[in-house]
């Protein structure tokens, strides 16, 4: 089988203004603008644009991390000192591990449940009863129509707000005001430094966390299909089964079903200039262990995504790079790294499966920003990770913040 190159001008001139026209449109559905509809709340609409969306659960292991928001139609469940780097939107529970890590706002359909020794640093917003483990900290406002329980030295640094109980455990502390709906208990030295005073869920009082989880489904579906159909009319035909390491010239391929065996190495070529991948597989895509993509001259804005039918799973100890769509499951195995080309968070995206990430594994990078975004700020001056954003001298996380001088030991004051 011959390798696309851009020595078939002619070909890549008309490949190139189909893959531009799929290559955005992606972006655009992957990341927000045309998942928004009705039904959706404001929350989940705009500003909060998945990196990992899954149309089941979302299952981080233990230690694992991702660099960017999830959502899931079902629940979501981040391992022992797993780390989001973002914001979490589930339509079911939420469940943090102890050791945990969330830099953003989480929002439960069902229960929260925050193991012990865990950081939130955003809003907790639930449906129902919100737990939240010995010593953890809650860094922003907990919100929840059940009941609000603090474990021994938990900390919430703005305000609670339950529909039924809070309850405040051995030296746990609200610094703000403390709302509930029946009744308030205070452990041993528990304190709320701001008001107690009870929760009338007044008229036009909302959770947001009520609001169903906008389900892409259908665009997703729409998406995939668009993926598959609008192609050169002579895709490059890919075996079942890719044993040996091969380069990947631009273009668009395809395969019924793809397998690649363990160890080997994909490297994509894209021969200096900025240019496009697209793999359509009919059925499932399966990575063996150990696998490594590797780029070679591509440049800044290429996209590479990975288009399968049914599941995708990856092998541990992998290292990949792209967007991921599958009509049902991704897995992948421990300690494997998925991300995009250059500083795109790269992205999964399962219409209607799970997403379950193996211990150790890793989703974008530090400062990443979502495909589509790239030219709306976010890497700029006075973007969401510019040079004053989120991570600068004086920003959220920066000399001044959560992880600065004035950080985590001011929580006990």
């Amino acid at each position: 089988m011959g390798h696309f190159t851009m020595n078939q001008s002619g070909f890549n001139r008309y490949s190139a203004l189909v893959i531009f026209w799929v290559s955005m449109s992606m972006s655009h559905i992957a990341f927000g603008e045309e998942f928004q509809n009705a039904e959706e709340s404001a929350s989940v609409n705009g500003e909060f644009i998945p990196i990992v969306y899954s149309g089941a659960a979302i299952t981080m292991g233990a230690h694992s991390k991702i660099f960017g928001n999830i959502q899931s139609v079902a629940a979501v469940t981040l391992g022992e000192a797993a780390e989001l780097h973002g914001s979490l939107s589930a339509g079911a529970a939420v469940t943090l591990d102890k050791g945990g890590l969330v830099l953003g706002n989480i929002t439960a359909g069902e229960a929260a449940t925050i193991g012990a020794s865990s950081f939130v640093i955003g809003d907790l917003t639930a449906v129902s009863s919100v737990f939240i483990g010995a010593e953890s900290v809650i860094d922003g406002n907990l919100k929840s129509d059940g009941d609000a329980k603090l474990g021994a030295g938990a900390q919430v640094v703005r305000n609670v707000t339950a529909g039924t109980s809070v309850t405040l455990g051995l030296n746990a502390l609200v610094k703000g005001d403390a709302e509930y709906g029946t009744i308030i208990s205070l452990g041993m030295n528990a304190k709320v430094k701001g008001d107690e005073k009870p929760y009338a869920n007044p008229e036009g009082s909302t959770n947001e966390a009520k609001d169903p989880v906008a389900t892409k489904k259908d665009a997703l579906t729409q998406k995939q299909k668009e993926l598959a159909d609008r192609i050169v009319p002579n895709p490059i035909e890919l075996s079942t089964t890719i044993d040996t390491s091969r380069d990947f010239y631009p273009g668009v391929y395809h395969a019924s079903a793809l397998t690649t065996t363990a160890g080997i190495t994909l490297t994509f070529n894209g021969l200096g200039e900025r240019n496009d991948w697209f793999i359509n597989i009919d059925t499932y895509l399966s990575f063996g262990e150990n696998l490594t993509i590797n780029l070679k001259d591509v440049a800044l804005g290429s996209t590479i995504v990975f288009n399968a039918g049914s599941y995708t799973t990856i092998g541990a100890n992998s290292s990949f790079i792209g967007t991921i769509f599958a009509g049902t499951y991704i897995t992948t195995g421990e300690n494997t790294t998925i991300k995009g080309i250059d500083l795109d968070c790269g992205g999964m995206f399962a219409t209607n499966g799970a997403i379950t990430l193996g211990a150790g594994s890793t989703v974008g990078s530090m400062g990443c920003w979502p495909v589509g975004q790239q030219s709306e700020g976010n890497n700029g001056d006075e973007g969401e990770y510019g040079d004053e954003g989120n991570y600068d001298d004086e920003g959220e996380y920066g000399d001044e913040g959560n992880y600065g001088d004035e950080g985590y030991d001011g929580y006990d004051g």
